[in-house]
């Protein structure tokens, strides 16, 4: 009753399609979008992309519970296949930077795309990222995969309650100078290796609770209470609405791993229908393309576009059907040079 790897690349898919939406639509949407109905002053596309950006903490969740599987499964040869991994990440992640940072740039004549060699540089190895804000999670993903290893012995040889509250005292201190103290140096080097600190520790978190998840069967042990109810489907659903509910009431993103670990286990509970099911599989494939391209599409070079549509669901659609496609021509690219490179 564990979290497959199917349902575990829907909850990605997920993740990044939530990520798409509090992107498109937790701004002010006079004069980009027409929202249809309105809770009090506020659209209800607002409250639903302030509850996305539990986004982060799903997709470190999930990370952190898939790895941990391969982890226990082959501890020895678990270095070399995170390597490989990272390789691989950073060829799909160079694809994306040539042909839309530098390629598309060029070709639309857009300022600072590429820019200088140094900003082309910085980006090109994700120390930096100006090209993109979204991937400012690359760079934090990778450190996240290289220490894992360290991080689930931590795991495996204390008990939950230390490991949980070594994460939680962590958390609590990076969000603190991610958000309140920022920029504490005089030196943009040290300030870069604040913000990377903080960027981790805020992630660690949840990817931490998501090793424990595995090691203390907690899906398997919600399922079983979950069994008996009749409507579960419903009372699932009914659970999430009330945590969106919970961030409208308190807007600060400090609670959203709070909201992200129940969820991940609510939405588990919940019998999807056929067609969600299949959406969802086939959109797994290219979840980290759609995170990678996203903003080019909707802030870079085509945001009027994106938003002509001006109707909620017509322009997160539009999103991701420009990503999709992309997509589909980045994964070309991909398997041909993966091949090339024996990976």
């Amino acid at each position: 009753m564990e979290i497959s790897i199917g349902k575990s690349n829907q909850l990605k898919a997920l993740a990044i399609l939530m990520m798409l939406f509090l992107h498109l639509f937790n701004r002010e949407y006079k004069g980009l979008f027409e929202p249809l109905i309105f809770i009090g002053s506020k659209p209800l596309s607002y409250y639903i992309s302030l509850f996305c950006d539990a986004c982060v903490p799903i997709f470190c969740f999930v990370s952190g519970y898939g790895l941990y599987y391969k982890f226990k499964k082959s501890a020895l040869n678990y270095n070399n296949s995170n390597v490989d991994r990272i390789k691989k990440l950073y060829i799909n992640y160079w694809i994306i930077l040539l042909l839309f940072a530098v390629l598309l740039g060029v070709i639309l004549n857009k300022v600072g795309y590429p820019g200088s060699f140094v900003k082309f540089l910085l980006n090109f190895t994700a120390l930096n990222n100006s090209y993109n804000g979204a991937w400012w999670f690359f760079f934090t993903y990778i450190l996240l995969v290289s220490s894992s290893k360290i991080i689930y012995n931590f795991i495996d040889n204390y008990s939950i309650i230390i490991v949980f509250g070594f994460g939680l005292f962590i958390y609590i201190l990076t969000f603190y100078f991610r958000v309140y103290r920022p920029a504490q140096f005089n030196n943009d080097i040290l300030n870069w290796f604040q913000d990377q600190v903080c960027l981790y520790g805020n992630s660690l978190l949840p990817f931490i609770a998501g090793g424990i998840a595995l090691k203390e069967k907690w899906n398997t042990k919600i399922t079983q209470k979950m069994m008996s109810i009749k409507y579960r489907s419903l009372i699932a659903i009914f659970c999430i609405t009330l945590l969106i509910v919970i961030h409208g009431i308190i807007p600060n993103f400090v609670i959203a791993p709070f909201l992200a670990i129940p969820f991940v286990f609510l939405f588990i509970q919940i019998k999807l229908p056929a067609f969600i099911n299949k959406t969802l599989d086939y959109l797994a494939p290219h979840a980290t393309n759609l995170w990678l391209i996203h903003m080019f599409f909707y802030i870079t070079y085509f945001k009027q576009f994106i938003y002509s549509p001006k109707f909620v669901i017509l322009v997160f659609f539009l999103l991701v059907l420009c990503c999709l496609l992309s997509s589909i021509v980045v994964n070309i690219i991909y398997k041909q040079v993966i091949k090339r490179v024996n990976l």
